[in-house]
């Protein structure tokens, strides 16, 4: 083999290594977008909830974190 023939050979295997990466990064891409509109037509139809309740409970762990630190620093 010539050093010309394995020149050629590894160029030519690093092209389609390169395609194939390509293809299926597109191929990806394509499936998530694919995706992302099944979510959005789906959430028509299967709303999440979104409870008030865990906003509210949220602002209580916040407070009472505050008032701890407020107290550990008096001291």
């Amino acid at each position: 083999m010539s050093a010309e023939n394995l020149l050629v050979q590894s160029l030519i295997l690093t092209v389609i290594g390169m395609l194939v990466v390509y293809v299926f990064l597109t191929i990806m891409i394509g499936v998530m977008n694919l995706l992302a509109w099944l979510v959005k037509v789906l959430e028509k139809y299967f709303p999440q909830d979104t409870p008030q309740t865990a906003a509210a409970a949220d602002n209580a762990i916040v407070a009472v974190a505050i008032a701890a630190a407020k107290r550990f620093q008096g001291k």
